[in-house]
Parts: C-alpha cells; sequence; structure tokens
C-alpha cells in the first residue's frame, strides 16, 4: 500500500499534464506553450535540482567503496540490456536510442522515499553515492546514444567525424552532465556555496519535479504508444523485473546485505526518470515514445515495487 502511495501522485500529475493538453491545446495550453516549458525544465530547473543533489550527498568512499562498485556494475548490466532490446524489437535508430536511456535512469524520488521509509539515514546516505556517481555515468551514455542517432539521421555530411564531433559538443554542453560534473567537484572539493546560492538552486530544482511529470503528461500520444506497443513492454519489462532480478544477483554474489543492499536493490527497482522526456524532447529524438514508456513504467510500478520489496524482505533480509 506504500509502494502504492509513493506512485500515484506522480501518474496523476502525468495524467493532469494529459487532460490539459487534451482539452486545452487550442487555448493557453498549446503546443508552444509545452515546447516552452520543456525547454524551461531542461535548462532551468532540472540543473540546479542535479547540482545540490550531488553537491550535498554525504559520499564517504572509503566506507561504501565495495557497495559503490557493485552497484554500478550491476546498473551497467542494465546498460547493457536495454541495449540488447534492438536486437528483440525493430526500430529506427533513433527511436531505439530514445528508448534506450529508460531502461537504465530511475526516479529519484521515489527512491529517497522509499530508501527512507526502510532503512533510514544508512540507506539515504548510500543512495546519495550512488546517485552521486551514476547520473553523470548514465546521463553521458543516454546523451552520447541520442545525440549520436539524431546527428546520423540529420547529418548532411557523410564523414563519421562530423557526427562524432556532434555527438562530443552534445555531451560537453548538456546542462545535466554540467551541472552533476560541478556538483561532484563541489563536494568531493568540499568548496563552500553560499547558502543563499544553494536556497536559489534548491527553489529552482524544487519546481522540476511536477513541471516535469505535467510535460511527460502533455507529451503523451495514445497512438504513437500503440505504435510502439513491443518495444514498450519490452523496456517496461527490463527495466522493472530484469534489472531488479539482476541486482539480486549481484547482491547474493557479494555478499551486500542489510541498508546497502536494500540501497541497490531500491535503487534497480525505480521506474525511469521523468527527466527521459525533458531531454529525449530536447535532443530531438522520439518524445511521444518515452512520454508512453514513462507513464507505462510509473503505472507498472504499482505492482512491481511492493513485489520487490516483499523479495527483499522475504529471502534477502
Amino acid at each position: 500500500m506504500l509502494s502504492v502511495l509513493l506512485i500515484l501522485p506522480d501518474f496523476l500529475v502525468i495524467l493532469a499534464g494529459f487532460l490539459l493538453r487534451k482539452q486545452f491545446e487550442n487555448a493557453v495550453f498549446n503546443a508552444g506553450f509545452w515546447k516552452g516549458a520543456e525547454k524551461l525544465v531542461f535548462y532551468v530547473l532540472f540543473p540546479p535540482l542535479l547540482f545540490t543533489s550531488v553537491a550535498t550527498s554525504n559520499l564517504t568512499l572509503s566506507e561504501a567503496g565495495e557497495f559503490l562498485v557493485v552497484a554500478i556494475a550491476a546498473m551497467l548490466c542494465a546498460v547493457v540490456l536495454s541495449y540488447l532490446i534492438r536486437f528483440i524489437i525493430k526500430a529506427d535508430e533513433v527511436t531505439h536510442a530514445s528508448a534506450f536511456h529508460c531502461g537504465f535512469r530511475f526516479n529519484t524520488y521515489v527512491g529517497f522515499a522509499l530508501v527512507s521509509r526502510l532503512y533510514g539515514q544508512e540507506g539515504l546516505a548510500l543512495m546519495s553515492l550512488l546517485i552521486a556517481f551514476w547520473v553523470p555515468i548514465s546521463n553521458s551514455i543516454a546523451v552520447a546514444a541520442l545525440a549520436s542517432a539524431v546527428a546520423k539521421r540529420d547529418a548532411t555530411e557523410k564523414t563519421s567525424g562530423s557526427v562524432l564531433s556532434k555527438t562530443i559538443k552534445a555531451i560537453v554542453t548538456n546542462p545535466l552532465i554540467i551541472a552533476t560534473t560541478a556538483g561532484l567537484i563541489v563536494n568531493i572539493g568540499h568548496i563552500p556555496v553560499h547558502d543563499v546560492l544553494m536556497s536559489f538552486f534548491k527553489s529552482l530544482g524544487n519546481a522540476s519535479l511536477a513541471m516535469g511529470l505535467l510535460c511527460i503528461g502533455a507529451g503523451l500520444k495514445v497512438d504513437d504508444m500503440k505504435s510502439e506497443f513491443a518495444l514498450v513492454a519490452a523496456n517496461t519489462i527490463e527495466r522493472l523485473m530484469a534489472v531488479p532480478f539482476v541486482a539480486m544477483l549481484f547482491c547474493l554474489l557479494f555478499g551486500l546485505k542489510d541498508a546497502a543492499m536494500g540501497a541497490l536493490m531500491i535503487f534497480a527497482m525505480l521506474p525511469t526518470a521523468q527527466s527521459c522526456y525533458v531531454m529525449t524532447a530536447s535532443m530531438r529524438g522520439n518524445a511521444p515514445l518515452v512520454a508512453g514508456i514513462t507513464t507505462a513504467h510509473t503505472l507498472a510500478a504499482i505492482v512491481t515495487i511492493p513485489f520487490w520489496i516483499w523479495v527483499i524482505t522475504t529471502f534477502l533480509s
């Protein structure tokens, strides 16, 4: 019941965005409004959230080194699993690249809520540690894959060097990567940030969640979901069932217990990030598909999260 209550509000906000677009698409909430809102979230609101969460994370590398290595290895397996979907489901390169990052990114807010309730401050510290390192890794992989696919689709030049240069430029100028890298530098370097500035960043970041979810709902197109149903289904199964299973194997293989085991399992069972849609839309990928995947993940997680929590408490505790 707890997991359902954690997931349901996000889904209701997505639904609100969908209804706003459907009911008022010829008035205030037209396509131009949502396009501007997507850019606002991607370039202005979400980067400060990433910066503050990473900059203030409790990074205890010496104590949590094993957990970090095991967790990142497990999530890299998720990257491989997500990539392998292209060999099962047929689609164009941009469509696969758009769906690809949904298979290994995560909903931060649901994760923090679950781990704090089940594993307290130690679980929160471990989750923050993993997020601080996985965000730049996952964002770099996601941006590289999507930028490369879009560059190939749009390239007028035939040389691979042109595509490579566009890909590198997209990575180094991506606001999500810049924000997480800056947060890591501040955290590891113990660089002081004035409280007023940090509060300003937190205020911007706090506005990103609801607006991002509304944009997901507004970008949802049922016809596009239906046309790519097999890809949506495969990505949902991979993210919500296969990835937690792999994480469980890593926990057993390396003997992770208690908070470390719980933090990794919760991280692995999370639906994909709401920012996946915003990033995909901003980079001119298949945004409606990603909106469908995000909604499918959120809805399916109402069932899968309680299942995996039952597995943890029954077999791993």
